[in-house]
């Protein structure tokens, strides 16, 4: 199954496999019915109930299968920028002059 990361909702009949070879990390939610989650990497299974949520930063295989008639929503992981680019913003930052003065004038004469 291609499956493709959104809010989207996605049914499963029961006994359903969604196979994921390039899962790119996000996270699984279960609206409706039961579901069981192995992540390549991971050392334990997981069975998701409605309202649950699993988390998989990680790239790799997913594997879910519907224990009943089941709906979920693959969400995407938020995009991360590179460290260069963080570091590059807060430079231009440190280096940006204040906007205004906080508190007290002082000349010095303090």
């Amino acid at each position: 199954m291609k499956a493709t990361l959104t809010q989207t909702a996605h049914d499963l009949v029961a006994g359903a496999v969604c196979s994921i070879g390039d899962f790119q990390g996000g996270t699984v939610h279960c609206l409706r019915g039961r579901l069981w989650v192995t992540a390549e990497g991971h050392a334990q299974d997981v069975w998701l109930t409605p309202g649950m949520t699993l988390t998989l930063p990680d790239p790799g295989k997913v594997v879910i299968q519907a224990d009943a008639d089941s709906t979920l929503t693959l969400i995407a992981a938020p995009q991360r920028q590179p460290v260069a680019a963080v570091l590059g913003q807060l430079r231009q930052l440190w280096h940006r002059p204040a906007a205004g003065v906080i508190g007290p004038r002082c000349d010095m004469r303090c």
